[in-house]
Order: structure tokens, then C-alpha cells, then sequence
């Protein structure tokens, strides 16, 4: 009895802190049709700062395995099975490669179509934004947390670069804010309800399941505890769920049918094990702290007088904050919440948390009177410029300067022949596959030293790349004493020019000295013709090349 009785109160004691004290507004969206003045200030923010400069460098390793699968698919014809390096790569679903490879369908393969399908996505992330935004917080509150959104290094800089997190992010919102429109007054609308679930599918089909977690309990939670949102019935919840799996579950099935393997690894190791026993990128607890206010940096000026107005109970700031800033509010922290528990961290995770918090603070700024101050636009314009001076100058340079093509020449003249034998050790380079574009790079991680050595010896000479700053050191002291090195090539960072002598000498030393995903080329072979013996080793995919041309251009 005394369980069930704190229970019942505790219940009681959240949906009064929720719906009297924190988000007491019933509606107070205004009646104002988005203006044509707004649109056109959002896209020339938005042109300016996602479209130009897309033909810088692609980071490794993330942008380039992205960059590549769907290369390879494409010169394979392979629309089901993702490959890298001629081999099935199971971790991540399709869509991403999908439209990239449509990409380099339409415009040819090369840096900026591959770039082009994040953009887009981005672009209509923002679209979303406004659209839908002015539907459930007002014309000009949507406005102003679009805006900010654009001002928002974290979520233009990350989202910018070819990786799954921005297309999901674009999914996850058109999910979550669909969701809202259907449930945010006490007749449920079903048209809407059925849109947030073929969002969720496209997120799912993105970059899995994370897709669901990320916007179903958000509408559990928000009905659980706020009684002026309409709740779901189970049917509602069955056709959400049902049209999420018509769209998704067909690749899934296919490629189940086809490598039997998939299930185990994609779903059980690179969703549950990953989250609960990482294996990779192991972060602490609070990380993302840090991430989503240097990430979202306009919010540094706003912050404190938002957290004193969410405590206030003062009529006049009571009534600014609605239950649909509520659910705003919790669809942001559900996310950055989620991943802070998760074991596996990167930057780009919490991407899906920008939109909905740029439109909270979108609507606290404008219910506020700060969007008439000077400070404010002051803030967004120079924000403004420093966001162009980075993505026009400081990103680009930075990736040319970083990349693992900055030995082109080199890469070039030992690999002009397409015969020639290739492996990158002790992790992969897709940079160098994807502009090269070869699928017949053979990856070799330490713990695969035995089956190296093995491949090393029954050729006639090797070009080994080498992707760590102590792995040509270390392969000199393992390799038989038949073989030795040819040749070899230090990728150091050279000193920038354009910077004064002294500092210019430490850049190298603070970026890594070396390039990212590069560090060492040698060309190993046999000391005597008579030593090279045919191995047990016989690779699936070496020697296999792209059957369309594809190389970047």
C-alpha cells in the first residue's frame, strides 16, 4: 500500500511540476502565416553557409568509407548488399548509399556529389524546421529557432560532412514534429501520425533502430505525463509501428536471406553490445555536456536568463513557456540523455537534439522581447561571419592540409599500375581506394600479422600503406628475413606558408605531424626472386577492379 500510495504520488507530483510550474500554456501559437521575408533570409543563411565549398578533401576514415561504399556498389551494381573493398560491410543500412550512389549516377563520382546528399538533407532539415515549426510554436518563433539552428557551428559543421548522422537528424525531426502535430490538441490526427511513422522508417533505414528510440518514447512520455496532449491509442500505436516496418523491413529480410550473419552482427554487436560493452569510442558520462554548448554557441548568451525564466513563476513568464516547448524540450534531452548512458560516443550523435532545442530557444527569444535587442542580432551577425570565415577558409584548409592525398604524386606513381599490389596496415585508408578507385585494397590489422606476412611473401613486391605512425617501424622488425624494404615515404605535414616561422614549426606538432589515416608508404619485396613461394593465403577480392569507370574526379 505504501509503494502504490508514493507511487500515485509521485505521478501526481511530476504532472503538476510539468503542466502547473514548467510549461503551464495551453497555446499560444499565433495566427501569422510564415512571411516571404523570413524564407528568404533562411535560405541565403542556409545557401551561404551548407553550399559552398563542398570539393575540400574528405575526412578520414568516417566521410571516406562513406564515400566509397557506394562507389564500389555502384561500379558492382550492387544496390542490396553494402560493399568495402569488395567485401559485404554489414554495420550501417543503405539509404545514405542509396542516394549517394543516385548522386554519382546523375553528376559522376567525385567529392562534392558524394557531399551533396548530406547537404541536401541538411537543407531540408532546416525546410522542416520553419514549416512545421510555425504550426506548433508560431510564424516568427520558428523563425527565430530556424535561424539559430543555422547559426549553430555543431550542427552546420557536422552535419555538413558525409556521414549518416545529418540525414537521420532530418528523419528524426520530420518524426518527432509530425508526432506533435498529431497528438498536440485533444482531436488525434491520424494523417500526421502516420507521416511521423514513415519518418521514423527512413531514419531506421538510415542508421537503424536508433530511429525509434529516438522519437517513440518522447510521445509516450510527453502523453504520460501532460494530460492535454492526446494519447495514442494502441491501434494508433500498431499503425505507427506497422508503417515504420512496410518501409523498412524489406531490406532487412533481403539481406538476412542473402548473408545469414547480418542479424547477429548489425543488430546484436553494433546496437545492443555496442551500447552496453563498447568497443570503440568509449567516452564518459559527460561528454556531450561540452559538445552541445560549444556545438549550439549562441545558446552561451541566452542560457542563464532561460534557466531563470524556466524556474520563474511569474504570470508574465509563466504564460510564455507552452506544452509544446515542453515536448521540444524533452525530444532534446531524450536524445542527448540516450547517448550520454551509452558506452560508444561521437560528436555527431546527439546532431538529432539541435533542431528541436533551437526551436525551444527560437520560441523563448521571441515570447522573451530578446529577438528586438541590438545584443542579440549583434550575437547572430557575428556568429554569422565567424560560421562562413570557418566553412569558406579554416574547414577546407584544414581537411586538404589533413588529408591522405596530400602524397597524391606519390600514390600515384607507385600505384599507376592497376596490377600492382596493394594492402594498408594496420587499418584501412578508403581515401586512398576511393581516389584511386580500386576495390582490391586489401586491410590487414595486427591481429592478422600471420595472413600479412603470408600475402607479403607470395609477391613479387608490395605497396603497403601504412596507417599508423609506428606500424612501419614496428613491420620492419616482423618481416622474414627474405623480404625487405624498397622504399618508403614519410607522410609529414609540411609547415603552412602563410603563417610567421615560429609558429608555423609547431602547427605540425599540435595537427599530429602526420596525415590523417597515412603516416608511412614502403614498398616491401623479396631480396631474391627465388623466395617468392605461392602462399595459402588466397584473398576473395585482390585483383578485383571497378567494372564502370568511377574514378574521382
Amino acid at each position: 500500500m505504501d509503494g502504490a500510495s508514493k507511487t500515485h504520488n509521485f505521478s501526481d507530483w511530476m504532472k503538476h511540476l510539468w503542466c502547473e510550474i514548467l510549461f503551464p500554456a495551453k497555446d499560444i501559437v499565433s495566427l501569422e502565416k510564415g512571411k516571404l521575408s523570413h524564407r528568404l533570409i533562411l535560405c541565403f543563411v542556409a545557401i551561404t553557409l551548407l553550399f559552398c565549398r563542398l570539393d575540400f578533401s574528405l575526412f578520414e576514415p568516417d566521410e571516406t568509407r562513406y564515400a566509397e561504399i557506394p562507389r564500389e556498389m555502384l561500379a558492382n551494381d550492387e544496390w542490396l548488399v553494402p560493399l568495402l573493398g569488395g567485401e559485404p560491410y554489414l554495420d550501417k543500412p543503405p539509404l545514405l548509399y542509396w542516394l549517394t550512389m543516385l548522386s554519382y549516377k546523375s553528376f559522376g563520382v567525385g567529392v562534392w556529389q558524394a557531399r551533396l546528399i548530406p547537404i541536401l538533407a541538411l537543407f531540408l532539415c532546416l525546410i522542416l524546421t520553419y514549416e512545421l515549426g510555425k504550426k506548433i510554436i508560431g510564424s516568427v518563433e520558428a523563425f527565430a529557432g530556424t535561424l539559430l539552428l543555422c547559426l549553430c557551428p555543431g550542427f552546420i559543421i557536422m552535419g555538413k560532412l558525409l556521414v549518416l548522422d545529418g540525414l537521420l537528424s532530418m528523419c528524426v525531426l520530420g518524426a518527432l514534429l509530425s508526432g506533435l502535430l498529431a497528438i498536440r490538441n485533444t482531436e488525434f490526427s491520424m494523417g500526421w501520425w502516420v507521416a511521423s511513422g514513415i519518418f521514423a522508417a527512413l531514419g531506421v533505414i538510415t542508421k537503424g533502430p536508433i530511429a525509434i528510440v529516438l522519437t517513440a518514447p518522447c510521445f509516450y512520455l510527453i502523453t504520460k505525463i501532460d494530460d492535454r496532449f492526446s494519447k495514442p491509442s494502441i491501434k494508433a500505436w500498431g499503425i505507427w509501428f506497422v508503417s515504420s516496418l512496410l518501409i523498412f523491413s524489406p531490406w532487412f529480410i533481403m539481406v538476412a536471406i542473402r548473408r545469414p550473419e547480418f542479424l547477429s552482427h548489425f543488430v546484436w554487436e553494433h546496437h545492443v553490445m555496442r551500447f552496453l560493452e563498447p568497443f570503440d569510442h568509449q567516452r564518459g558520462v559527460f561528454f556531450y555536456v561540452p559538445v552541445l554548448l560549444g556545438g549550439m554557441m549562441p545558446l552561451v548568451f541566452i542560457l542563464w536568463p532561460w534557466m531563470k525564466s524556466i524556474q520563474s513563476v511569474q504570470p508574465e513568464q509563466r504564460s510564455t513557456r507552452s506544452k509544446e516547448t515542453g515536448f521540444l524540450l524533452l525530444a532534446g534531452f531524450w536524445c542527448v540523455f540516450f547517448f550520454s548512458l551509452s558506452g560508444c560516443k561521437l560528436p555527431t550523435y546527439i546532431l538529432p537534439a539541435f533542431p528541436p532545442l533551437a526551436l525551444m530557444f527560437g520560441a523563448f527569444l521571441v515570447r522573451n522581447h530578446y529577438l528586438e535587442q541590438k545584443f542579440t542580432r549583434l550575437v547572430a551577425g557575428v556568429c554569422f561571419i565567424l560560421l562562413c570565415f570557418s566553412q569558406w577558409i579554416v574547414l577546407p584548409w584544414y581537411a586538404d592540409y589533413r588529408s591522405p592525398m596530400v602524397a597524391r604524386n606519390i600514390v600515384n606513381d607507385l600505384c599507376k599500375d592497376e596490377n600492382q599490389e596493394v594492402a594498408c596496415y594496420p587499418r584501412e585508408c578508403n581515401a586512398l581506394a576511393f581516389y584511386l578507385g580500386r576495390d582490391d585494397f586489401k586491410n590487414f590489422r595486427s591481429k592478422d600479422f600471420d595472413e600479412f606476412r603470408e600475402a607479403l611473401l607470395s609477391r613479387e613486391k608490395t605497396v603497403v600503406f601504412c596507417t599508423h605512425r609506428h606500424a612501419l617501424q614496428g613491420l620492419k622488425q616482423l618481416l622474414p628475413d627474405m623480404l625487405e624494404v624498397h622504399q618508403e615515404y614519410r607522410i609529414n605535414l609540411k609547415e603552412p606558408g602563410f603563417l610567421p616561422k615560429d609558429l608555423a614549426k609547431k602547427v605540425p606538432k599540435i595537427l599530429g605531424e602526420t596525415a590523417l589515416g597515412l603516416c608511412d608508404i614502403a614498398v616491401i619485396g623479396h631480396k631474391a626472386p627465388e623466395t617468392i613461394r605461392t602462399a595459402s593465403y588466397k584473398p576473395e577480392s585482390v585483383g578485383r577492379k571497378s567494372q564502370t569507370p568511377s574514378k574521382p574526379r
